[in-house]
């Protein structure tokens, strides 16, 4: 055997573990996380692939290096088994990983925005106990097997993790539509957001998870906050149709329902392209504004909207390294450990590049303290305004005056209501300084409910306010609402119909409303259900046994 092929078979082991560990982190990981979740990400495979790749080079150059580097020092000093130790102790920490990120994952928290609580016995203990196996494992074999055969076959184990890696990958990449490219994508900006009208302003506020019944119980307890709504009509008996931002938004404005017979992207395009609220607006020659920080509508009418740009698909290679490594960390690390992930941050969208309009943030408190600070406008164009703010969505991080906690502390769900609370308060305030109170059509709702104390996702908060219309006090309405009657509520209102006169079919008992649940990232599978009582009556939602798969 010449040298030459000595010298490769003595690298092969670093060779491989360095290519190996930086193909899991840098192209298996980010690439699976995105094919399976397609639409959470504004970028797309071709747009992930190329930053992925360099990652992946520099990784695997920077580990092949530094192990060369140990093997030619253990060979010039005559001790080769420093290198066959380390060798052997970082596909340790790879095969570690591997295990972690695979047959462990069904311990992860979900990545829902809800504060991280790695304590979790079971997961903690199956973890270390993993940990302590192959710790051992790895010290008898160096002990008894030596380092170079313990060396080998680590190098055979880390093949066989590389061979199930990419067999996972393609296999990821085929059944799904990562390959697919995004070929249109709009994005929501701030400007007009500072714009109203001296005619008619149509203004929707939705606030994310406020639930109908928390908030009530605190806006009767105090006499301020009840001042807020006095214009306004409650529909406390409301029923949202999903359980999660995504099916409700488009399903709000179109009245269409989901069932899982087209992609989801296909289905939100659709809905808001058929809208005939929206064409409505437009034929009543209204400025119309979408502020929503996340929204799929992958067609160019998206962009009649005034605030609306195409999203320039160009990533930021430093925040996507920091982000990638972020989910990785989560995945990877030991669970008593996986607090060093910091993964309560993880946001893709820090990847991208600067776009020619400064992008919409949903943040309560950069709403609150920036966007609500600045001075009104006045146009003499009908104005359409809609907003999607944070509202009451986790992480409970806010105190009750909307100001952010620290690292150390978490606030409650109560807290974060009240922050809603006064962030709603100075957004009418501003409307009222202004003198465009009064000529506004408000719609203040949640997209969905919060499911905590017993209560469900189901019964988010509705109140309207139909254009020049005042109270003494607010009307609190029994009328059993259904958000598949919010499509015909919202262009009736635009006749110039009160809170008080639309909604006039809808009887106040023995309704049976429609809804369709599904887990959280679990799209694919819904199920419907009938609620034969209140909206808040958990206990009356009934499965009907149908199903929705995609």
């Amino acid at each position: 055997m010449s040298n030459g092929v000595k010298r490769a078979l003595f690298l092969l082991p670093a060779i491989i573990l360095s290519f190996v560990a930086s193909f899991m982190v840098f192209l298996y990981e980010p690439i699976t996380l995105y094919a399976n979740n397609i639409n959470d990400f504004w970028f797309d495979f071709y747009t992930l692939i190329g930053p992925s790749l360099l990652f992946f080079f520099l990784s695997f150059l920077a580990l092949a290096v530094a192990l060369i580097v140990v093997a030619v020092i253990s060979k010039n000093k005559k001790h080769l088994n420093l290198y066959y130790i380390v060798v052997s102790i970082f596909s340790l920490l790879l095969i570690c990983s591997y295990i972690h990120s695979n047959f462990l994952a069904n311990f992860l928290p979900p990545l829902d925005g809800t504060s991280f609580d790695w304590s979790d016995p079971t997961a903690n203990i199956v973890s270390i106990v993993v940990c302590v196996i192959l710790i051992g494992l790895l010290i008898f074999s160096l002990v008894k097997i030596k380092p170079q055969k313990t060396s080998k076959y680590c190098t055979y184990i880390n093949s066989a993790i590389f061979a199930m890696l990419l067999v996972s990958l393609l296999s990821t990449i085929a059944t799904t539509d990562a390959l697919k490219p995004k070929e249109f994508t709009p994005i929501a900006t701030t400007k007009n957001l500072n714009l109203v009208s001296n005619n008619n302003n149509y203004l929707i506020l939705l606030v994310d998870a406020v639930d109908s019944t928390h908030f009530n119980k605190i806006v009767s307890n105090s006499k301020d906050y009840q001042r807020i709504f006095k214009d306004f009509s409650y529909f406390p008996d409301t029923l949202s149709g999903y359980a999660f931002t995504r099916d409700s938004v488009p399903f709000i404005f179109s009245g269409e329902w989901n069932e899982n017979q087209t992609s989801f992207s296909e289905y939100s395009t659709n809905a808001f392209n058929n809208s005939k609220f929206f064409a409505k607006l437009a034929e009543e020659g209204y400025n119309r504004n979408f502020y929503n920080y996340d929204f799929v509508w992958n067609d160019t009418k998206s962009l009649e909207f005034s605030n609306t740009i195409p999203l320039e698909r160009i990533v930021q290679k430093k925040p996507l390294l920091k982000q990638e490594a972020k989910f990785f960390l989560y995945k990877a690390l030991p669970f008593p450990l996986k607090f060093l992930s910091k993964i309560e941050t993880l946001d893709f969208s820090l990847a991208q590049a600067p776009q020619k309009g400064e992008p919409y943030s949903w943040n309560d408190v950069n709403f609150y303290t920036q966007y609500l600070e600045h001075p009104l406008t006045k146009t003499d164009q009908n104005y359409f305004q809609y907003i999607h703010i944070e509202g009451a969505h986790v992480p409970f991080n806010l105190d009750s005056n909307v100001t952010l906690l620290p690292d150390t502390e978490e606030g409650t769900y109560e807290d974060k209501i009240e922050s809603t609370i006064k962030i709603i308060d100075k957004y009418l305030a501003r409307l009222k300084n202004s003198d465009a109170y009064n000529n506004s059509t408000i719609i203040i709702l949640a997209d969905h409910g919060f499911n905590i104390d017993g209560t469900n996702r189901a019964n988010p908060i509705l109140y309207i306010k139909g254009k020049s219309e005042k109270h003494d006090k607010m009307v609190v309405s029994d009328k059993q609402i259904s958000y598949a009657d919010l499509y015909n509520g919202f262009i009736e209102l635009l006749d110039n119909k009160s809170s008080t006169e639309i909604f006039k079919d809808i009887p106040t008992e023995g309704r049976i409303r429609r809804y369709l649940y599904n887990g959280f990232n679990e799209e694919e599978h819904m199920y419907e259900y009938e609620q034969t009582g209140h909206a808040w009556e958990a206990d009356k939602l009934k499965p009907t046994g149908r199903e929705f798969d995609l």
